[in-house]
């Protein structure tokens, strides 16, 4: 926002900078710092940039929502109640890349005691993590055609007992089907779908492989670009 300002006996309103001379020759240009409204959290870490009142701040933010990488996001998604299926979910991102990783994960994770419902729970094939990188991460997908550049190495952890909740089981594939714009399914390799660049679907179980209902997942998505 502008300044009124007097100056050598003179007035002036709102003033959004000045140019003053400099030592030796040439201008310098000195504006209003107050319109800022980043925080050091809004700004990538390392970089410098003026607060609101004028101060010379470093950033702390590391990416995703906030400042920082344009090419990293994150956010969290509640999964459905008592349900199974696959659920759609937007993702908030600007650019012209596509995704080359995906993480999902329990939201405080998922050897977390304090997330009682997840940790005691013993519903077996309840997914805890997945994660994929793109098999080949240097050619865009297409999202339709079971073919290479639409394939991912997905790794998925998962409890395994009706007895004992933190019996879990891991698996792993080289080309999981992943970059189709179809919903997800109920398998620990397509549990999740990157259905386009600004859209992933997750499956949902109350019984078979899926996410679990009614917690808190947490997304981070590396792109290309």
């Amino acid at each position: 926002m502008a300044q009124n300002i007097t100056l050598l006996g003179a007035s002036y309103s709102a003033v959004p900078a000045v140019t003053l001379p400099k030592t030796g020759g040439g201008t310098a240009r000195f504006d209003d710092a107050s319109v800022t409204t980043a925080t050091a959290a809004d700004v990538a870490q390392g970089k410098i940039f003026l607060a609101s009142d004028g101060t010379p701040t470093e950033g702390t933010g590391s990416g995703g929502g906030g400042g920082g990488a344009s090419n990293l996001i994150t956010g969290t998604f509640t999964t459905p109640a008592a349900t199974t299926g696959a659920t759609d979910l937007s993702l908030n991102y600007t650019g012209t890349g596509y995704p080359i990783a995906v993480q999902v994960f329990v939201e405080g994770g998922a050897y977390n005691s304090a997330i009682s419902d997840w940790y005691t729970s013993k519903q077996r094939y309840a997914i805890g993590a997945w994660s994929m990188s793109k098999s080949v991460g240097t050619t865009p997908p297409t999202y339709s055609g079971a073919t290479l550049q639409n394939q991912g190495v997905t790794q998925c952890l998962y409890k395994n007992s009706t007895s004992y909740a933190t019996t879990y089981s891991r698996t792993s594939a080289m080309t999981s089907n992943v970059y189709l714009n179809q919903p997800a399914a109920s398998d620990t390799g397509l549990c999740v779908m990157v259905r386009s660049a600004k859209k992933l679907s997750y499956y949902t179980s109350t019984a078979g492989y899926g996410l679990f209902p009614g917690i808190t997942y947490r997304y981070v998505i590396l792109y290309s670009s």
